[in-house]
């Protein structure tokens, strides 16, 4: 392997690293975030698909309605289902002009890949329960660049819906949202059908506060730091029609790169691995010799190199994504 050969090499597995890190940046751009968006719609209806359920249709008001939450937590530096100032999450369906006889919203901070927000949300019993409830029709996915905990993170808001045939969405009044997790926060719709809100809270097996353990997995829904601005706010309308080009075009080559860092980042870093082992193996003809000690040498750094960067990259790039210890519904 020549001297070429290792120079590019180095430059794609260096660059590939880069690319991972400014992923953050990345989503600062609405196009960008909208495809990511798209992606993580993909990846609910394939959850929905495996659990033989009809898929949810992207709707724009729902977008909308999960790029208003998500620009709000940035902006604030919250993460719940219920704002500093006391909105519920039925209060964007209103501001959107979403009518609904069924709502949901899942939620998550620190998205760095989608795959492994998604594993969150169906790794816990009443995230996923509203990405399989059979009652949804409608769906709506966005996220949101911010600061959260003194640090810079990325927000991501899911809205579940199944429109009401009514044109104005019956009120949805909180009855009690206590403090203790292990209660359940109910809220009545009043509709025809009398249909029951509640903003579903997950008991962690005791009557007790969450431990710290279980807070670092799950997340609190009551935390907030200090309100700043958020990074490159994206206004809930652009996101909607964004959102529907994005799901009606086909996906650029970039997708994987933005939606999966962490699995692209792997299976790119395996291939290069292959192909040096190869170019040894061909290079020395299976036979180590003395003068094949640099060329073994110098394909050992590269392999050695795309450990560390990717060792680097699961510290510093690949946070494990933090879920609201609530998941809201309207069922």
């Amino acid at each position: 392997m020549g001297g070429a050969a290792i120079l590019v090499l180095s430059v794609f597995i260096g660059g590939l690293f880069l690319l991972t890190g400014v992923q953050r940046l990345l989503l600062s751009s609405p196009q960008v975030a909208a495809v990511v968006s798209s992606t993580l719609v993909d990846l609910t209806n394939g959850d929905r698909a495996a659990n033989n359920l009809a898929s949810l249709s992207l709707n724009p008001r729902l977008v909308a309605v999960a790029q208003a939450k998500a620009n709000d937590m940035a902006a604030k530096s919250y993460f719940s289902h219920i704002s500093p100032e006391g909105r519920d999450p039925w209060y964007w369906f209103k501001q959107e002009k979403y009518a609904f006889e069924y709502a949901g919203e899942n939620l998550a901070v620190d998205f760095s890949d989608s795959m492994d927000v998604e594993r969150a949300w169906m790794n816990s019993s009443t995230h996923r329960k509203n990405i399989l409830d059979p009652h949804f029709t409608e769906i709506g996915i966005a996220t949101a660049v911010g600061t959260y905990q003194g640090k810079s993170t990325i927000f991501v808001a899911q809205a579940f819906g199944k429109p009401s045939a009514q044109r104005s969405q019956p009120r949805v009044q909180a009855m009690v949202i206590p403090e203790n997790p292990s209660e359940t926060a109910v809220a009545k719709a009043e509709s025809a059908k009398s249909d029951t809100a509640y903003l579903e809270v997950t008991p962690l097996g005791s009557e007790t506060a969450p431990s710290s353990e279980d807070r670092a997995v799950l997340g609190t829904s009551v935390e907030q730091g200090p309100a700043k601005k958020a990074v490159a706010a994206v206004q809930p309308a652009v996101a909607a029609e964004l959102a529907v080009a994005a799901d009606e075009e086909s996906k650029p080559y970039w997708t994987n790169l933005v939606s999966f860092p962490r699995e692209t980042l792997r299976i790119a870093y395996f291939i290069f691995g292959l192909l040096i082992l190869l170019a040894l193996a061909v290079d020395t003809g299976l036979e180590i010799r003395a003068h094949h000690r640099r060329r073994a040498v110098r394909a050992g750094v590269l392999l050695i190199s795309m450990a560390i960067l990717f060792v680097a990259a699961e510290i510093f790039f690949f946070v494990e994504p933090v879920i609201a210890l609530t998941a809201a519904s309207s069922l």
